[in-house]
């Protein structure tokens, strides 16, 4: 028998993905590329999208009836893409912006990781409270860079501006260990002591943790996939979804689909927004 989720493979962020998911696509899609295959394995199968009677701005929300905890997962799925594009581009700005003589805007970027970070775990924790009410197991949380994201975004957030030294027009910041925290504050002399070579290239920094995030990603997604993927076989989970209706899927429609950028359809908005 052939499998009747199989044109959901079909489906990309190229053609349906909403507004936000396609301008930041082509930025992230090397790096990223396991959100699409999630987003394919289930996020699809929560929209409009496998229902070949809707086209038009409608396509991408969510379906009538898709229970509460299904929505929160794909509203913290989407919003992972979303900071970490968010991310990437101030990371090229900071590049833009050294180039040009300006100050980059590290903390920036750590707001956008930190936000990212926060709803990936919100993300994997729905997942696991889902697949755990159909007895299915989620592979163990993969090593990331959350505490190095963690410990950067507190110190941008909770102190006064950093002292950063300068040397060859790259502007470099404290390491983890000698940033400020509420019960240890620094002053701006204090970091001024601290060696250049002990010292965190700002652009250095901000891409190693990028490809320890992406890395990160990319394996939740990965056990994402392979959860979800055996998830369509339990009744419970049918249930749930009711995508029986539209089995077996078909193929994503040709003609382009205009809408609002509405986060694969979880934002409820007007139908007078509609473009």
């Amino acid at each position: 028998m052939s499998d009747p989720f199989l044109a959901l493979d079909h489906f990309t962020i190229k053609d349906p993905g909403d507004g936000r998911e396609k301008a930041v696509w082509p930025v992230v899609t090397n790096e990223l590329g396991g959100y699409e295959a999630f987003w394919q394995a289930l996020i699809v199968l929560l929209t409009n999208r496998v229902d070949p009677k809707i086209i038009g701005s409608d396509w991408i929300r969510l379906r009538s009836g898709i229970p509460r905890e299904y929505e929160k997962l794909a509203m913290h799925n989407y919003s992972v893409l979303y900071y970490a594009g968010s991310a990437r581009a101030q990371m090229e700005d900071d590049r833009l912006r050294l180039k040009m003589s300006q100050h980059p805007c590290p903390e920036r970027v750590f707001f956008s990781f930190r936000a990212c970070t926060e709803n990936a775990s919100a993300l994997r924790a729905e997942a696991v409270r889902i697949l755990g009410a159909i007895k299915i197991g989620l592979a163990p949380e993969p090593p990331g860079p959350n505490k190095t994201i963690r410990t950067y975004r507190n110190a941008f957030t909770h102190n006064p501006v950093l002292a950063r030294a300068v040397t060859h027009g790259r502007e470099l910041l404290p390491p983890e260990a000698k940033l400020p925290t509420r019960t240890r504050p620094i002053l701006w002399r204090d970091i001024e002591k601290i060696p250049a070579s002990q010292m965190n290239d700002c652009l250095d920094l901000e891409t190693r943790v990028w490809h320890d995030l992406a890395g990160y990603l990319q394996d939740l997604w990965k056990s994402l996939v392979t959860a979800f993927v055996a998830a369509r076989q339990h009744p419970k989970f049918l249930a749930d979804l009711a995508p029986g209706q539209f089995l077996p899927i078909r193929e994503p429609v040709a003609a382009s689909v205009v809408g609002p950028p509405a986060a694969s359809g979880t934002n409820v908005v007007a139908r007078s927004d509609t473009v």
